[in-house]
């Protein structure tokens, strides 16, 4: 398996346990929230009425009511906190790390490659310009021992097809 492949299928596992991780904490959350609700609502209905019966001879109903309601939201308030201070398992950090390599590696055999395909580039380029400069230019671009070896190979040419 090639490094790229390699890394190609880190970086899916590594992002696939994330989102799996992500979407296991969000539900958790969630569910929390949920009991969260459903307590409240168990809560506002029990608490509220022993309170007021409690509480009502004493201050009236209106400020019973209000002292019940009072109770209720920092009770709510308290479960949700709770439910927002979840942290992210350990191992998540771990996968991370192990995406955040695979991603580093990708990127530098990208830029191998780019590089490569650079160097090929101008080669073609410098070879390029070489084919423009003879065509234009036999007389400068042939030099004197070249010249002389191509006279000899078609002075040997020569005597090869008279006989």
């Amino acid at each position: 398996m090639s490094k790229v492949t390699r890394n190609l299928a880190l970086l899916w596992r590594s992002e696939k346990i994330l989102a799996e991780a992500k979407l296991n904490l969000t539900t958790k959350k969630l569910a929390l929230g949920v009991i969260a609700g459903i307590s409240c609502l168990f809560a506002w209905g029990m608490f509220n009425l022993a309170l007021f019966f409690a509480i009502e001879p004493e201050i009236g109903q209106a400020w019973s009511a209000f002292v019940v309601g009072i109770a209720d939201i920092v009770i709510a308030g308290v479960l949700l906190f709770l439910a927002q201070r979840m942290q992210p398992a350990a191992e998540e950090e771990m996968v991370r790390e192990v995406r955040d390599l695979a991603l580093a590696e990708i990127g530098a055999e990208v830029d191998q490659v780019q590089a490569g395909l650079t160097q090929l580039r101008d080669d073609v380029q410098t070879a390029r310009d070489g084919i423009v400069q003879f065509v234009h230019h036999p007389k400068e671009i042939l030099s004197p021992a070249i010249i002389g070896a191509v006279i000899t190979a078609i002075a040997k040419l020569a005597q090869s097809r008279k006989r």
